[in-house]
């Protein structure tokens, strides 16, 4: 039996709860999984534990809601991360809104778990950007895992694809379009929509991020091409150092200039190596139509590798949602439970 610890309960933390509902004779028939969550800590609906297991579908009712999670359990007193340390748990999910910081509260959550022994799967890119070689080695001394594909692409292997199934060959260069509220706002204002129109399109769909600045200002692209390089390439770049380009206040003209020659107006996060240093950038680019991340259009992400060994790779995920972040956690959960507790 899994006890797993939620931090954090929004969309991505309800629709693994929903996998959870739904998979559970699943995962312990083919797998041998049993999981129950004892514990979710939210800033807006409250902390509640319960060492029996919390009923999910009476927490996802109450989410829904609005509402407090209070009837779910007892009240977490005293700070999330101390909390963390003692609970009578195995894993911690750590799902809280990204910051730029090197120091926030999502590090001492996954901090105070992976030092009490327990397993981290985490979607949260910010403590992966700036903490990785300090996270996997506090994972590795305490023999626990520490998981995190969720951070970029949300259920598409890319960690899992280069740091497991091609291991042993070197990423050179990376391309990607990673953030889908970008790319989408650029495909609507190709088709004569206003900039503003397309904002409020994506925050109708519920793509944009708490902080509306973390996408519209390049910033969600430029933390996961940091955590691309880092963790694939060996860099030790900051979000904040990087040259950034994002598309708010574009001009729309631009867009469909750009359409109307053949090329599409993409922003793409990129890394590479110059001098024998790592480096990325988020950029505002106009591809030709044969590039292959030109067709990449709507809500859709992408990203191109070259590597020594097997020249181009291309992932793509199309028109990716919750559930597809939600199943990076769930498949990370199934890693560890399976032994395999760092990609």
């Amino acid at each position: 039996m899994h006890r797993l610890i939620l931090a954090g309960f929004g969309g991505v933390g309800r629709e693994f709860a929903r996998l959870l509902l739904e998979r559970r004779r699943e995962l312990a028939r083919d797998f041998g999984l049993e999981a129950e969550v004892v514990a979710i800590l939210t800033a807006t609906h409250g902390r509640v534990e319960r060492r029996g297991g919390i009923d999910l579908r009476q927490a996802l009712r109450l989410a829904t809601r609005g509402e407090s999670l209070e009837p779910c359990g007892r009240p977490v007193r005293g700070p999330s991360s101390e909390f963390l340390g003692s609970a009578a748990a195995d894993v911690v999910v750590e799902l809280t809104p990204l910051r730029i910081a090197a120091s926030q509260p999502a590090l001492d959550h996954i901090v105070a778990a992976l030092r009490s022994g327990k397993h981290v799967i985490t979607a949260n890119k910010g403590p992966v950007v700036y903490h990785y070689r300090r996270l996997k080695a506090l994972a590795r001394r305490n023999r626990v895992g520490f998981r995190y594909e969720g951070t970029v692409m949300d259920g598409a292997p890319v960690f899992n694809l280069f740091q497991e199934t091609l291991r042993g060959s070197r990423v050179l260069s990376f391309e990607g379009i990673l953030n889908s509220v970008s790319n989408f706002i650029l495909t609507e204002l190709e088709a004569g929509r206003t900039f503003e129109g397309g904002v409020e399109a994506a925050r109708g769909m519920g793509l944009l991020e708490s902080d509306p600045s973390m996408d519209l200002e390049g910033w969600d692209a430029t933390v996961k091409a940091c955590l691309l390089a880092n963790v694939l390439m060996g860099g030790r770049l900051r979000p904040e150092d990087v040259p950034r380009q994002g598309i708010a206040g574009i001009d729309p003209g631009r867009v469909r200039t750009a359409r109307d020659a053949g090329s599409r107006l993409k922003q793409i996060a990129g890394g590479w190596v110059e001098e024998g240093t790592v480096k990325a950038a988020v950029t505002l680019e106009e591809l030709p139509p044969d590039h292959p991340l030109a067709g990449v259009s709507g809500t859709s992400n992408a990203l191109l590798v070259r590597t020594d060994m097997l020249k181009e790779i291309l992932v793509s995920e199309r028109d990716p949602g919750l559930r597809q972040t939600a199943f990076a956690v769930y498949s990370d959960l199934l890693a560890i439970h399976e032994g395999r507790l760092s990609p």
